[in-house]
């Protein structure tokens, strides 16, 4: 019997034996992974080697690689040219001013194939450091609009279209928005959507036509008031804010005691020539209650005059009261048709407001305004040139541009979009100039997609420049991490 039981014995021992070395074998794989690739914290302002674990990214992608299912979504090639930047942010109380550089390494284009079944590609540590540090102000709070009240007029499908741009500006400012659709379909849907963004939102249903529904949120936005508020004021569902902080901040040297009429008039001559001198509604028409109360009073005598909503507002103030238009600059209506991009990469201050962006040209508002979360609201549309010795620009959101040749005149505004209709000199000069012709040779990389990793601290923008013909599409990551994640 001992005979007949010691050769299974024997081999379960010898099994087991094997199974343990093979256990404490690949323990000592382990951990010399993670001994070899192990993240190390860096809190020094100059490049940072970025050496996260390739165990780690099979699992999480968590470390320097390409996204190739995310390639495949904006490169309908087999192949692309791919380029990575990585800009650490440090947020202080020391804050002055973003700098006019970044001071970059040249962009070192590498291919990368596409019809792979890989979901990522691994990259080597040389291609993932630091590319850049930059300073930002320390992250704050959402500013206090609860002095405010938004009404828009729109269609109950374009509404939640615009729920996600809305809440860059609103959520959790107390603004309160007020949203005039038709009566076709139920809002439940905009409701729950907009208390998971945390915007204060109305919706009143009204069968009245566009126009009139424009005009009527003069009544309704008045009825809707509270003893906070201030400012009437009256969008588009295209407009965008991309800073509430300095809207707050701008709207603070009006008096709202008194009557006023604040707005922008259109930067096309030959719309002002059509049009008038007005408030253009998209750039956002901004009315203090008392100027209010007097509409209120002539309100159906206004209501008779058909018009362009904007039109009959800017009517009804001219006919009755003594208030005249003040021209806010900060805000635009963005009446440029085809290409805007010089009006984006113009390196000004960040605008009060943005229109059009969804119609009359493409930008993605909601992708731009992402990195806000990492650097702040003013670091949107930033202009920093990569070195004092190349072209290369990144308008942070928008574009990474090479440009043919240097501008001397930095505030000078590249004209990319249609000539005006206008049969005078300068149609745009007056509203912004000072202008330079449109650069055929310049180089363009526009954001087709901006993704928030918020357990990692970090957003990736994706910048495509589509080539012609069959030449490969070329693409720059450029990811924004936090240097102290508790900043975020």
């Amino acid at each position: 019997m001992q005979l007949l039981c010691y050769g299974p014995l024997s081999q379960w021992r010898q099994s087991m034996a094997l199974r343990a070395i093979a256990a404490a074998a690949t323990c000592l794989l382990i951990f010399a992974v993670f001994s070899l690739y192990g993240r190390h914290d860096n809190a020094q302002l100059g490049p940072v080697v970025n050496a996260e674990s390739p165990f780690l990214s099979l699992t999480n992608s968590s470390a320097c690689h390409v996204d190739l299912d995310l390639l495949r979504t904006h490169a309908s090639n087999i192949s692309a040219e791919y380029a990575r930047l990585e800009i650490v942010v440090a947020r202080t109380s020391n804050f002055t001013q973003f700098s006019e550089t970044l001071d970059l390494p040249k962009l070192n284009f590498h291919p990368v194939q596409l019809y792979t079944a890989d979901q990522i590609e691994l990259l080597p540590k040389e291609r993932c450091f630091t590319s850049a540090t930059i300073q930002a102000p320390v992250a704050s709070a959402p500013p206090n609009a609860s002095h405010m009240i938004f009404g828009v007029a729109t269609s109950t499908e374009r509404l939640y279209d615009s729920l996600d741009a809305f809440a860059h500006w609103a959520a959790g400012t107390g603004a309160h928005v007020v949203a005039v659709v038709d009566e076709d379909g139920s809002v439940e849907k905009h409701k729950k959507r907009a208390k998971e963004l945390d915007i204060r939102l109305t919706i009143v249903q009204n069968s009245d036509e566009l126009l009139d529904r424009y005009f009527s949120l003069v009544r309704i936005l008045y009825e809707k008031r509270d003893e906070l508020t201030q400012w009437v004021v009256l969008i588009d569902d295209d407009t965008f804010f991309p800073s509430m902080r300095n809207l707050v901040t701008r709207m603070k040297s009006y008096d709202p005691r008194e009557p006023q009429y604040v707005g922008a008039l259109t930067e096309d001559m030959s719309q002002l020539h059509y049009a008038g001198h007005m408030a253009f509604g998209g750039a956002g028409i901004f009315l203090s209650v008392p100027l209010v109360k007097q509409l209120d009073a002539v309100f159906n005598n206004c209501y008779d005059f058909k018009h362009a909503g904007d039109r009959m507002i800017a009517r009804c103030i001219y006919h009755n009261t003594l208030t005249k238009l003040t021209w806010e600059r900060g805000l635009h209506q963005m009446d440029l048709r085809g290409d805007a991009s010089g009006f984006y990469e113009s390196g000004r201050s960040l605008p009060l407001s943005i229109h059009h962006w969804k119609s009359w040209f493409h930008a993605d508002m909601v992708g731009l305004s992402k990195v806000a979360s990492i650097c702040g609201e003013d670091c949107l549309l930033r202009r920093w040139r990569f070195s004092k010795q190349d072209n290369w620009y990144l308008v942070n959101g928008f574009s990474v541009v090479e440009y043919s040749a240097p501008f001397p005149n930095p505030d000078a505004m590249e004209q990319t979009w249609d000539d005006s209709k206008y049969q005078g000199l300068d149609p745009f000069d007056y509203s912004l100039g000072p202008l330079r012709k449109k650069d055929e040779g310049k180089i363009s990389f526009r954001l087709r997609e901006a993704i928030s990793e918020r357990e990692r601290k970090q957003i990736r923008q994706i910048y495509v420049q589509q080539r012609k013909g069959d030449q490969k599409p070329r693409v720059i990551e450029v990811v924004w991490k936090s240097l102290s994640n508790s900043e975020v």
